[in-house]
């Protein structure tokens, strides 16, 4: 009988080590937490990584309106734009640029300074431009609009994107979903425009890190302007593409004309030749270059002394012209145009009379000089024969011969790393 008593008990603790073993004791045991995903990516980190990139190469296209001579003049909407840019660290930004097949080389320096080479088809395919053909097609031409391409260059630069990114408060996500409607205090004007879901660009997956950008728009209260930049998956997250139109630089460009790139970032070793090619371009840039620029003299003109009954002849217009620009050498030509009246009224001085000419040569930056052009025509005399006394006003015509300026080339080139 003890022997029962005793296999019994060894039964039991048998049976009690499996039910423990198997997870069914009479007490319950806790769980094992699931395993937690990767850490949401921050655009902080992701800007130190664009940060450090010392060169990103970008491809891509857009369509967007450029800037014609004003502002109810705009270049048409569906132009096609290509671009091969290389954009450096220190603020760099060269390659070519195509707009509708014609081609242009364009550098950009520090964000400032701007020289444009192209065939005389490529400055077709712009706004009329205030540089005459033979002065641009197939030079170097230093380019004063650095929105010109309604993308803006400088931002493309390293340092630039870093600075974007880092301003972006969400984390990263993945997929095409159009990101939230920014937060605007209450007593701002409220958004009017969604943000848009915009795909990536050719050659980026749809599942890979994005961060978005999403912002009012300065210039439209509510408005809002967004766009997005793609990152690989895989440490240490590379940027490999944009889309969007916070890049563009219309102030309200359609979706059509999102910019699509991609963007592969480079090595040092890289970004050494790509600073050595740009010096070397930079070293083909003349010291004295054409400057693409809509500019004038400034114009003071003489009162025209009004002709007395027997004295009226020749009439001498004079003019003191003075260039108030900075580093602009401008010649131009003007056109006189006078108009007589026996009335001294000006708004009665309508009957024309003559022209002549007025040629200014190459004046130079902060100095003046003085021109004076004589109307010699029949019609003076037969007025006066009508009139006791003429009187007269003049009207010019401006048309701009040539802008030159230093290039600085040379100290651009010697300055880069």
């Amino acid at each position: 009988m003890h022997h029962i008593r005793l296999g019994a008990r060894v039964l039991c603790l048998v049976l009690a080590g499996v039910a423990l073993a198997a997870g069914c004791s009479s007490s319950q045991q806790p769980q094992a937490s699931p395993a937690a995903g990767p850490p949401a990516l921050k655009a902080r980190d992701l800007a130190a990584s664009v940060r450090a990139t010392p060169l990103l190469h970008w491809t891509g296209s857009w369509e967007a309106p450029i800037k014609g001579p004003t502002s109810g003049d705009p270049f048409p909407a569906d132009t096609r734009f290509t671009a091969d840019l290389r954009a450096l660290g220190n603020g760099d930004v060269f390659g070519t640029v195509t707009i509708d097949g014609a081609t242009a080389d364009v550098l950009v320096l520090d964000g400032k300074t701007q020289f444009v080479k192209a065939g005389a088809d490529y400055w077709r395919a712009l706004p009329p431009v205030p540089a005459p053909e033979h002065l641009v097609a197939g030079r170097w031409v230093a380019e004063q609009d650095h929105l010109l391409y309604g993308l803006d260059l400088p931002r493309l630069t390293p340092q630039r994107v870093a600075e974007d990114l880092a301003g972006i408060a969400t984390p990263a996500t993945t997929g095409t979903a159009a990101p939230p409607m920014p937060v605007v205090p209450s007593d701002q004007d409220q958004p009017t425009r969604p943000p848009v879901a915009y795909p990536p660009p050719d050659g980026v997956p749809a599942g890979v890190p994005r961060l978005d950008l999403v912002r009012m728009h300065p210039s439209a209260a509510g408005a809002v302007r967004n766009g997005a930049y793609w990152f690989s998956p895989d440490a240490p997250h590379r940027l490999i593409g944009y889309s969007g139109i916070d890049l563009l630089t219309a102030s309200d460009p359609s979706r059509n004309a999102t910019a699509r790139l991609t963007v592969r970032a480079g090595t040092a070793e890289e970004a050494k030749d790509a600073y050595a090619d740009l010096a070397a371009r930079l070293r083909s840039v003349p010291r004295t270059v054409a400057v693409n620029a809509n500019v004038r003299l400034e114009e003071k003109w003489s009162k025209v002394t009004p002709c007395a009954p027997g004295v009226c002849g020749p009439v001498a217009v004079g003019v003191r012209l003075r260039n108030e620009h900075d580093h602009l050498t401008i010649s131009e030509k003007i056109t006189v145009t006078l108009y007589g009246s026996g009335s001294f009224v000006p708004e009665q001085i309508k009957d024309k009379v003559g022209t002549c000419q007025i040629t200014a040569e190459r004046i130079a930056p902060g100095t003046s000089t003085r021109k004076l052009c004589t109307v010699d025509d029949p019609r003076i005399l037969r007025m006066q024969a009508k009139e006791k006394h003429v009187w007269f006003r003049a009207e010019t015509s401006t048309t701009l011969t040539e802008v030159t300026r230093p290039s600085g080339a040379e100290k651009l080139a010697r300055e880069l790393p």
